[in-house]
């Protein structure tokens, strides 16, 4: 299956029609100003790039950066793994056992572990951003060695459990790896957006295992202009988009075996997504809220954790991360669902292996927003993918509970009037899957892109009515309520 994808990927940058010859036109002679080159954009390139040779050339680069993002994405999640077993493992529990008498039984030993573990990978980070240049920089972001140190401080912030995600670490490899082979000095403008458009799809597929997620982020997210417009694309952007997402994502799954995978929800007898339909949109704008209130918590942590703000005045710049690693791991000590572990709490509420009530939930929800958002403005680096994810299937697991408990009471009070009033509904997993695409897709604004993430890693063809009906209003909730973006301004996505 996967062969055949790469397969039809490339084909469609080559089986298409024809353009049609250009029409030979008498003309009196035109004015000084129509000999002039036609400007450049997106969606319009000079006669010379707009031939089958060029787009050929754009397809086979978009192909290398693929090919290469999956390798890179790939070693970058198993460096995150290696450093997380190494972090929480039985070398590192065993030394604080060692401790003096009072520190060495084994409640002490854990709760120390995972406090400290986090502080250290911050200062970790803290360390980088001081050796290497432009770190915090956007536009350096493509130069190797910022790429490669702000690589080796993800993997330092995420293997200690700070509440981030790898994904848009993974993106961000993608671009720089695509600035690699854009084609060197000679190359458009044209064409390194494009490129760079396709190795951010490429990081997508690739952290997920999700190729038409990764096509779908391009088109939404990679592919807007600085007002937050998506842009009209060429041919040749789509089939170069497509092709390095099916690489990168067969790269990853079959070449080192790093797979991604949701549980399927499971779903009550009788239970109509259509006749659901309405509470499905009522958790699309709860979950919209849920991404105003990140959106809201991550404004203030930067201010807070700035150099004028209440905690970035005490605390040195470079020690911030080490600061907000401390804090989090206390959070951490007396929660360990909010720090990263791969997507082993999200799972747990797909399987519905007791996640706890929806007070229980609501709880971890405040507090993953919190230490998220201060992860975020101590500057500590990953991406907002995972935790997304994570707080819209906490919050769709409690309402999910909520409107069961609603519905059994209207049961009840229907038995008791002499009514037989029957209605099943999806159980509590069924609606943290979606919230959980529905707060992805409110954070990216990109409703089809959370909507084919989730099914990609679910594989469940029922939750797809569902799914794109609440991202879709939960991404209207942050249109019409979030902050706009200004022109000039692009906030790279997963951050």
């Amino acid at each position: 299956m996967r062969g055949v994808l790469v397969v039809l990927a490339c084909a469609s940058a080559l089986v298409a029609p024809p353009r049609p010859p250009a029409r030979r036109r008498c003309r009196l002679a035109a004015p000084e100003k129509a000999a002039e080159a036609p400007a450049e954009s997106l969606f319009r390139g000079p006669p010379e790039l707009l031939t089958v040779r060029s787009e050929a050339l754009l397809v086979a680069q978009a192909g290398l950066v693929g090919a290469a993002t999956g390798v890179a994405v790939s070693g970058f999640k198993l460096g995150i793994d290696a450093l997380e077993q190494a972090s929480y493992g039985a070398y590192v529990r065993d030394a604080f056992l060692a401790l003096p008498a009072g520190w060495s039984d084994d409640a002490a030993a854990s709760a120390l572990v995972y406090a400290s573990v986090p502080a250290l990978g911050g200062a970790a980070v803290g360390l980088l951003r001081a050796a290497t240049p432009g770190f915090g920089d956007a536009a350096s972001r493509t130069a190797p060695a910022t790429a490669l140190s702000r690589a080796a401080a993800a993997v330092a912030t995420l293997g200690t459990g700070n509440s981030l995600g790898p994904e848009g670490p993974a993106v961000e490899l993608g671009e720089a790896l695509a600035a690699r082979v854009d084609g060197g000095a000679g190359a458009t403008d044209r064409r390194r957006r494009i490129l760079r458009a396709a190795g951010g799809a490429a990081g997508v597929a690739a952290g997920f295992s999700a190729p038409i997620a990764g096509v779908f982020f391009a088109l939404e997210v990679a592919y807007r202009d600085a007002g937050g417009a998506v842009l009209v694309l060429p041919r040749s952007a789509v089939a170069a988009t497509a092709v390095a997402s099916v690489v990168a994502a067969v790269v990853s799954q079959d070449v080192l075996q790093v797979r991604l995978a949701l549980a399927a929800p499971k779903y009550a007898a009788g239970a109509s997504p259509l006749l659901e339909l309405p509470t499905y949109l009522g958790l699309g704008a709860l979950c919209g809220l849920v991404a105003l209130a990140l959106v809201e918590a991550i404004a203030a942590a930067e201010a807070a954790w700035g150099d004028d703000g209440a905690l970035g005045a005490a605390v040195p710049r470079d020690l911030r991360p080490a600061a907000c690693g401390l804090l989090v791991g206390l959070a951490g000590a007396a929660c360990q669902p909010v720090l990263f572990n791969g997507y082993a709490t999200l799972n747990t509420i797909l399987n519905d292996d007791s996640p706890g009530d929806a007070a229980t939930l609501v709880g971890l929800l405040v507090l993953k927003v919190a230490t998220t958002a201060s992860s975020v403005g101590a500057g500590l680096v990953g991406g907002l993918f995972a935790p997304s994810l994570f707080l819209g299937g906490v919050a769709g697991g409690a309402y999910g509970q909520v409107v069961a408990a609603a519905l059994d009471g209207l049961g009840a009070a229907a038995a008791a009037a002499g009514l037989d009033v029957d209605v099943a509904v999806a159980a509590p997993p069924a609606y943290a899957t979606v919230g959980a695409a529905s707060v992805l897709a409110a954070m990216l604004r990109a409703p089809l892109t959370a909507s084919m993430l989730l099914f990609e890693l679910t594989r469940d063809y029922d939750v797809v009515l569902p799914l794109v009906a609440s991202a879709g209003v939960a991404a209207l909730v942050v249109e019409l309520l979030g902050p706009k973006p200004e022109r000039g301004e692009r906030r790279d996505a997963g951050e």
